[in-house]
């Protein structure tokens, strides 16, 4: 009888511990709702407009709603305080470009940490931008630029589409890998900062290459260098800013995709196998080629890691130019 009942009781205590560890596996299923995918920036951009495209193919491959939630404000930080702050499951994730790990070092008070309070989900592309001028700047080159500026320091402007963006840290790199003083003309927006550099309004940008290419094609804007070390595969015959001139300078900005912090490595890597497939989509490498974007294919660890060594990176440049996003 003894053994009867011992028996029963173990019996019971296996049982329940299948059933417990069936509804622990059951609860732990991913992702279990809705994705909100946080973009910094209006409807149209860049950031908003990959996003859109991961986002719908995320959904379509993980069966559940990616809801696209712009929050426009500071510069991205108000949706990557959002971000922060949000419960670390994997069911918030946050469209970054390569401005994000520096912010910390261009505004004061920052609310959150750009690099601890975040993990890494997937690094997407990197892409390349280009300098161009307006017809009437008396430069056939990079070299030619460079002498121009020497001569005339800080009376040669050149603009951004906004204080601590790509194309303003692209023109700051620029300053100090050459040694020249010019002055920075911030807008509100990459549309209405090629507008007045095509009216002569201001004399040269670092630009996303495929907004200028009809433009420079009609002769409106001449084209000088990319700022990658390799050429633009949609812009071939335009040498590299690093070849025409300037060996030390290379720029390449990128576009990534982030989680809070301490979100579980296994839903990092779940999200990361889904991104990486809809990346070797063809129809995703059509579209981002056009764009002169190249895709990277990464685990979640590469995106910290290119994070830290941007921080580190910037942070000498900052100091030698001072710069600001305020």
């Amino acid at each position: 009888m003894y053994q009867l009942v011992r028996v029963t009781v173990a019996a019971l205590l296996i049982a329940q511990h299948e059933i417990g560890s069936a509804a622990e596996s059951a609860g732990d299923i991913y992702p279990s709702k809705p994705i909100r995918f946080l973009v910094g920036f209006p409807p149209g951009g860049g950031n908003d407009t990959l996003a859109r495209m991961v986002g719908q193919k995320l959904s379509e491959q993980i069966g559940k709603p990616v809801v696209i939630d712009n929050r426009p404000g500071a510069g991205g930080n108000l949706a990557a305080q959002l971000t922060a702050s949000a419960p670390p499951d994997g069911h918030t994730i946050l469209m970054i470009s390569s401005s994000h790990p520096i912010q910390g070092l261009l505004k004061k008070g920052l609310p959150y940490d750009p690099i601890a309070d975040f993990s890494g989900v997937a690094q997407l592309v990197v892409y390349r931008s280009v300098l161009v001028t307006h017809p009437g700047v008396q430069a056939g080159s990079v070299r030619d630029l460079i002498a121009l500026m020497k001569s005339r320091p800080g009376q040669i402007n050149f603009v951004s589409s906004g204080n601590g963006s790509g194309s303003h840290l692209a023109g700051e790199l620029f300053k100090s890998a050459a040694h020249v003083d010019m002055t920075h003309v911030p807008y509100k927006g990459t549309a209405q900062a090629i507008t007045d550099l095509i009216g002569g309004r201001v004399q040269l940008m670092f630009a996303p290459v495929q907004p200028v290419i009809p433009h420079v094609q009609a002769g409106k804007l001449r084209a000088l260098g990319v700022t990658s070390r390799n050429r633009s595969r949609i812009m071939p015959e335009v040498p590299s800013i690093s070849e025409a001139g300037l060996p030390a300078y290379e720029f390449v900005g990128w576009y990534g995709i982030l989680a809070p912090a301490h979100t579980p490595k296994p839903r990092l890597q779940k999200l990361n196998a889904e991104v990486v497939k809809i990346l070797s989509l063809p129809d995703m490498t059509e579209k981002l080629h056009a764009e002169d974007m190249d895709i990277v294919r990464a685990p979640p660890e590469q995106l910290d890691g290119v994070g830290k060594a941007d921080l580190a990176k910037w942070t000498r440049i900052v100091r030698e130019t001072g710069i600001k996003a305020e």
